[in-house]
């Protein structure tokens, strides 16, 4: 690992978007969410993100593309993507959000035709330090990684949902796939050669593994509850489709354009039983549940998102944890683009 400078990184993410046609502020907004993402650990969808761009710009993503709200009422929103940056049509719609949360308490924004969101949780890491609940689903067309409880052929993406709220602390993010784990996970796994503590993946033929590589293989993850269970991540994933049908997107249907869309859904705690009683009483449940002993083979009990927020602390102080392996492949990109590579600290 390398630590890089907040800066240096965000200059690169412009810098690289802005060579291949992205308007300078569009850039910025999308570099911004990505380093924050590195800065937070998730290095999968941090400035992995970048090579990604590199191979779908112009297409899928038009490089050019703004973000559309085709359709919106009190409460409610639709934003097409037209195609273009996910990570714009998902600022649109926090903007949308936080206003008609604050009016009416309560907001879902959908959103459809847009590229790679990356992770979600670092979306919905500044709504809950204004004091809301998020929920934020997404779904991709044309990934074939999951089959439906009791079927052998992948008719889902991971599907991945984030929740958040705030406590008088550090917020609490889940970011999780609706499989046992992401595909970027599996991957990994696959270049170490490591292999899963139990079955976690089919093989085409539908015998379950815990070798990654049959995933990759023709095979599929299993959805959160594994072999004997997973008709809960099952039905979680289900939810993704319907929202991508409510906003009038495609369901999964690898016949079609690879796109993603999203439901985000943001509360006001104070039109419920306000601000004051929501947090005293997350601090209680929290000491409540941290009173709980700890089982062997673990020194303490978090809280989802502890990890993150410390990392985005941390990376304050020393600078973004890069792998040397991405630094390289950036600093690639960078010279093919004729830019200055991006220098460790």
């Amino acid at each position: 690992m390398k630590h890089c400078s907040k800066d240096d990184l965000i200059g690169f993410g412009v810098g690289l978007l802005e060579n291949k046609g992205v308007a300078e502020k569009n850039a910025r907004t999308i570099a911004d969410i990505a380093v924050k993402t590195q800065a937070m650990g998730i290095h999968t969808h941090g400035m992995a993100i970048f090579p990604y761009f590199d191979k779908n710009i112009p297409d899928p993503i038009d490089p050019t593309a703004e973000p559309e709200v085709v359709k919106q009422s009190g409460a409610t929103a639709l934003i097409d993507g037209n195609y273009g940056f996910a990570q714009l049509a998902l600022n649109l719609a926090k903007e949308l959000a936080v206003e008609k949360a604050g009016k009416q308490g309560i907001a879902l924004i959908v959103v459809r035709k847009c590229c790679w969101l990356g992770a979600l949780g670092p979306y919905l890491h500044s709504l809950t330090q204004l004091g809301f609940l998020a929920r934020l689903c997404a779904q991709t067309t044309t990934c074939r990684d999951a089959a439906p409880y009791g079927g052998i052929d992948a008719k889902f993406s991971t599907n991945p949902l984030a929740l958040a709220f705030p406590t008088r602390g550090d917020p609490v993010i889940s970011d999780f796939s609706t499989t046992t784990i992401s595909m970027g996970r599996t991957n990994r796994m696959a270049q170490s050669g490591q292999h899963a503590p139990e079955a976690i993946f089919l093989d085409k033929e539908g015998n379950l593994s815990t070798d990654p590589k049959a995933a990759l293989e023709g095979g599929s993850v299993l959805f959160i509850g594994g072999a004997n269970f997973s008709y809960k991540g099952y039905g979680l994933s289900l939810w993704s489709e319907a929202i991508a049908a409510l906003a009038g997107g495609q369901c999964n249907n690898p016949e079609t354009k690879t796109s993603q869309s999203a439901g985000l859904t943001v509360i006001d705690p104070q039109s419920f039983a306000g601000h004051d009683y929501f947090y005293s009483e997350i601090e209680r449940f929290k000491a409540h549940m941290l009173n709980s002993r700890v089982r062997p083979g673990f020194d303490k009990i978090r809280l989802p998102g502890q990890r993150v927020t410390h990392n985005l602390r941390e990376s304050e102080r020393t600078g973004i944890l890069v792998e040397e392996g991405l630094l390289e492949t950036l600093n690639a990109l960078a010279a093919r683009n004729g830019m200055a590579p991006i220098p460790a600290l």
